[in-house]
């Protein structure tokens, strides 16, 4: 630093100042290299990173995208298709059954005369007659043959339809073959973090001057045994796991197979069932049938045997008749009156006697009548109860074909999810896989910018160490006066010669 002064209109200065400011010797060197070396290192190129950065995809999740893409290009799969087939096949069933009507084949006759008109009294003429036998029993046949009806049910035996295979076999199926890389990879990883600590416990060996003593031998030991045994349970570890869970893929399958058995054994059984109820009926209907048979032979027969047992009591009235004719007539051989009187009683009773055997007649064709209705009736519940049966069968029918197309849904379902498992674990396992492929490329990053970077950090450590030194610059002032020439010698003598001479009183002031 300078400082200048000066007078006059000289362009001269009058004196000159300088400040000069030096660093330390003890430091002085330092801060020198410092610059030197931070103007060399600005110098420097830029260094590009030569190796990769980023990573690409592992195979299995190459692998993984592969069957994603198939699973999805392959379309629908065929339990559902099965499924919507099934559904679609659900038809309605419009009733068979048409109600009869039934008429009554009886129709009641108006009764006629009694066959008795009262004569006219005559004179009592007599004479004995003789009477044949007017009566020959018939014979009846009950037009009625007693049938057999074999059945037609023939039972079946249900199919197996579940066959699971040895418990070993459905094990090794599960088992993912993945499993095992997974395993080598924490393998690996022990046996790397155990290096590591073998080259610590080196290093505190080597510093504290026991390296390959034995000291360092025991705990070295120590740590190979404690890698052997993390090994161990490594390996044993992951086959539990791969265990655990082929044996659940296990469990899962044989519960889907089981099912599919009942459902299977409870369609036989409702077949089954339906088959034998279907047999009932027609055993009943048949049987009904046969019952009518029976008892409209059995009332055929007892309308025969009253006409027959008319027939023989008007035999018998008209052979009494007779006797008591000709008794009468014997008798009225005087009284002429008393006995035309007993003839027309005797017809009067006949005449109550046709009534009664017309009365009976009826009676026996309205009972028939009503058999034949009965029947009617019966043969239509046959055929109400056999087209119930039907649409029960139908209906039955139809909810198992809803329970197959909900089961091969589910079943779908169950085999989508699984390979979508499948497929995202392979994903899971090759991201792992990338992940740590991505993290070692980092670490190689960094490692070059860390060495790219070293000597700029340790100008950086080294110039704070300067800043923090205490350093006192050392402050030098020097100060320059001009000196007076010849000229300016002799000029100022004069005017001191001058003033003297005034002073002392020897010229004009």
């Amino acid at each position: 630093m300078r400082k200048f002064k000066g007078g006059g209109g000289s362009s001269q200065p009058a004196d000159q100042t300088v400040y000069s400011t030096d660093l330390p010797e003890y430091v002085e060197p330092y801060f020198k290299r410092l610059l030197q070396r931070g103007e060399a290192e600005s110098l420097q190129g830029y260094t590009p990173y030569g190796g990769q950065r980023l990573s690409y995809f592992s195979p299995d999740e190459l692998q993984s995208q592969a069957m994603v893409r198939g699973f999805a290009q392959a379309g629908t799969p065929s339990a559902f298709t099965s499924a919507q087939t099934a559904y679609e096949g659900q038809g309605t069933t419009t009733s068979g059954f048409t109600q009869g009507d039934v008429a009554s084949t009886y129709t009641a006759p108006v009764a006629g005369p009694t066959g008795y008109s009262a004569p006219t009294t005559g004179p009592a003429t007599y004479g004995g007659g003789t009477l044949g036998r007017g009566y020959t029993a018939g014979t009846f046949t009950p037009g009625y043959t007693a049938q057999t009806r074999a059945s037609q049910l023939g039972m079946q035996q249900a199919p197996d339809q579940f066959t699971p295979l040895s418990y070993e076999e459905n094990i090794q199926r599960f088992m993912s073959p993945y499993q095992q890389n997974v395993i080598d990879i924490q393998k690996r990883e022990a046996i790397r973090e155990s290096q590591k600590a073998g080259s610590r416990i080196q290093d505190a060996a080597a510093s504290s001057g026991g390296l390959g003593g034995y000291r360092e031998a025991i705990m070295q030991a120590e740590r190979q045994r404690n890698l052997g045994q993390q090994l161990d349970d490594i390996q044993q570890r992951g086959s539990q796991a791969a265990f655990e869970s082929a044996q659940q893929q296990l469990e899962r399958e044989r519960a889907q197979g089981v099912t599919g058995t009942q459902l299977g054994l409870q369609r036989f059984g409702a077949l089954q069932s339906a088959a034998q109820a279907q047999e009932q009926l027609a055993q009943q209907a048949f049987n009904a049938g046969q019952a009518a048979k029976q008892q409209a032979a059995q009332l055929g027969l007892s309308a025969q045997q009253q006409e027959e047992a008319a027939r023989q009591a008007q035999e018998k009235f008209n052979q009494s008749a007779f006797a008591q004719s000709q008794q009468a007539a014997q008798a009225a051989g005087a009284q002429n009156i008393q006995g035309f009187q007993a003839l027309q009683q005797a017809a009067q009773a006949s005449g109550a006697q046709s009534i009664q055997a017309f009365q009976a007649g009826e009676a026996a064709r309205q009972q028939a009548a009503k058999l034949g209705l009965s029947a009617e009736q019966i043969e239509q519940a046959g055929k109400q109860a056999e087209e119930k049966f039907k649409q029960s069968a139908f209906d039955l029918s139809s909810r198992y074909g809803l329970a197959a197309a909900q089961g091969l849904m589910q079943a779908g379902q169950g085999i989508q999810q699984d390979a979508i498992s499948r497929m995202s674990l392979l994903s899971d396992i090759g991201r792992q896989q990338r992940a740590l492929e991505q993290a070692s490329l980092d670490m190689g990053y960094q490692d070059f910018l860390r060495q790219r970077d070293f000597t700029q950090q340790q100008l950086g450590m080294f110039g704070g160490l300067l800043r923090g030194v205490p350093v006192q610059p050392q402050q030098t002032i020097s100060t320059y006066q001009q000196q007076p020439g010849l000229f300016q010698t002799a000029l100022g003598a004069g005017l001191s010669g001058l003033g003297l001479y005034r002073g002392l009183g020897g010229g004009p002031s």
